[in-house]
């Protein structure tokens, strides 16, 4: 699998060119709606996550969720972690499924589900989060204020962030073991975002100032631009160069074959496969939600019953 290549200390060029040079443009697609099962106790859910065969996300009741994964179109309930009311971020090819679990006094606590059970990932600062894993295993998130990655084997190792910023957001991790984040800063009285790359040696190299949400073999995507002006959904390359997705406010989340997904610039779901978006059509008797994952063959997300509360997973399949 290839690496993030880039430059430690090397300034990013302002250049944005279109996603066309991302991947030849392909086909016409028609991504065909589905809404998923949840298990019978269950009034509502959401896919957040999916990579392989795998969708992950959270079904529940009353307020209170529990991490779910799907193969198939057939749900797998995993039931709450610890008992707790459980967040799904990342799953992998094998369907390792990590998150974070919040306890009764509101703390926060990461963890792996595999083989079967539930493991809460060491922490130091009293409370951690999981924020994606990858094909191997190493998962990677926020120890109290600090970026860590817990292996699949081994000790946890802490990425050093320059000084006075600390990571934000989403952090997502390669096959490689290399990491992108977002980091905030204060300057002239407002939030800034710088985003850095971690080789797996642990050096920290920088990148376009953006809100990083996605890597796969060295492309990462995520936003670009000035939050309180305006946004646009993009990535960057082992080049460097920054590229922008045509007609997208935010670019969430990626695929093997290179298919991107995120919003359009009135949040409406969207997917690229080539030069220009396509549309993820709401399910009949639905009103839109949002798509927020795709694995290898399925965009997914959610949206909201004409007929009820709450959010119901979806599944976009090209045809």
């Amino acid at each position: 699998m290839a690496s993030l290549v880039v430059v430690a200390g090397a300034s990013v060029p302002a250049v944005v060119t279109p996603a066309a040079a991302v991947e030849p443009a392909r086909s016409a697609c028609d991504w065909v709606p589905d809404v998923l099962p949840l298990p019978e106790y269950a009034f509502h859910g959401r896919v957040t996550a999916g990579a392989g065969e795998w969708l992950a996300g959270v079904a529940g009741i009353d307020g209170s969720n529990e991490a779910v994964r799907w193969r198939a179109g057939e749900v797998e309930p995993l039931g709450p972690a610890f008992g707790l009311d459980t967040a799904v971020t990342a799953v992998n090819e094998d369907g390792v499924v990590v998150g974070t679990a919040t306890d009764q006094e509101g703390a926060q606590h990461a963890f792996r589900h595999q083989d079967g059970h539930y493991e809460r990932l060491p922490e130091s600062g009293g409370s951690s989060t999981a924020l994606d894993i990858n094909a191997r295993g190493d998962v990677v998130g926020h120890d109290g204020g600090r970026l860590v990655v817990w292996p699949a084997t081994g000790p946890p190792r802490f990425l050093d962030t320059p000084p006075g910023e600390a990571p934000y957001g989403r952090a997502a991790i390669d096959d490689d073991g290399t990491v992108a984040a977002r980091t905030g800063h204060v300057a002239a009285g407002a939030l800034r975002w710088r985003a850095y790359a971690w080789t797996p040696a642990g050096e920290r190299v920088s990148l376009p100032p953006a809100d990083v949400q996605d890597l796969r073999h060295g492309r990462i995507v995520g936003v670009t631009g000035d939050p309180a002006v305006v946004t646009a959904a993009a990535s960057w390359g082992t080049d460097r160069d920054l590229r922008a997705y045509l007609g997208g406010a935010a670019a969430v989340a990626l695929n093997d074959d290179g298919v991107v997904v995120g919003e359009g610039r009135n949040g409406e779901p969207l997917a690229w496969t080539g030069v220009l978006p396509t549309p993820l059509p709401t399910p009949a008797g639905h009103t839109p939600g949002s798509v927020t994952a795709v694995n290898s063959t399925e965009a997914a997300g959610f949206a909201y019953p004409e007929d009820g509360d709450g959010a119901a997973p979806v599944r976009w399949r090209c045809r």
